[in-house]
């Protein structure tokens, strides 16, 4: 009988090890820090960009964000500018935003990356 007691405690240690190594992982996920898209400040833009940002700016909010991808700095057609403002979250705008420029990137077949606008 003794052996049988010593593998239901080897048993419950193992589980115990495992719930603990589970509720670690959650905890580090849940401070793990969101996925940061990269940016480009309002004064590097080319100025038709400044420009159309200017322009959309009162409709943002503090939620709403706007991403820009641009090959030439004169050439509009190769300029993307688009925004993101009706959401909840500015996460979610920015990931709209990316989504969008990034498919608008194909069709146009620019090249830059894809940024979200700092001020």
């Amino acid at each position: 009988m003794t052996s049988k007691w010593h593998k239901i405690e080897i048993m419950n240690k193992a589980v115990k090890i495992i719930s603990l190594v589970l509720v670690a992982g959650l905890a580090f996920a849940a401070y793990a820090e969101a996925y940061v898209y990269p940016g480009v400040h309002l004064h590097d833009l080319p100025g038709p960009l400044q420009e159309a940002y200017r322009h959309e700016k009162p409709n943002l909010g503090e939620i709403g964000r706007c991403v820009v991808s641009y090959d030439s700095s004169v050439d509009q057609e190769k300029m993307i500018f688009t925004c993101s403002i009706y959401v909840k979250m500015s996460a979610v705008a920015e990931r709209k935003a990316m989504e969008r420029c990034e498919d608008m990137k194909e069709k146009r077949h620019v090249k830059a990356p894809c940024r979200v606008i700092k001020e």
